[in-house]
């Protein structure tokens, strides 16, 4: 697949913040874990895996409208 030299730093950009996106979400996970090891942990509800789903697909609308005008 050949890509223009604009789509190819596109791809790179959107990879690098999907890195740094992630990384930084398993700090926050490990900060979490290592500030109080002794203290209960609340369960997830479905409710809050739903809210989450819900703004994920959110950011990923957001991005195809930033797509559909690049």
């Amino acid at each position: 697949m050949e890509l223009e030299p604009r789509q190819r730093n596109l791809l790179i950009v959107g990879a690098l913040m999907g890195a740094v996106l992630g990384a930084g979400t398993a700090w926050l996970l490990v900060q979490s874990v290592e500030e109080d090891p002794e203290r209960p942990k609340k369960p997830l509800r479905a409710g809050d895996l739903f809210r989450l789903t819900s703004q994920v697909a959110g950011v990923l609308r957001n991005v195809d409208d930033v797509r559909q005008r690049a």
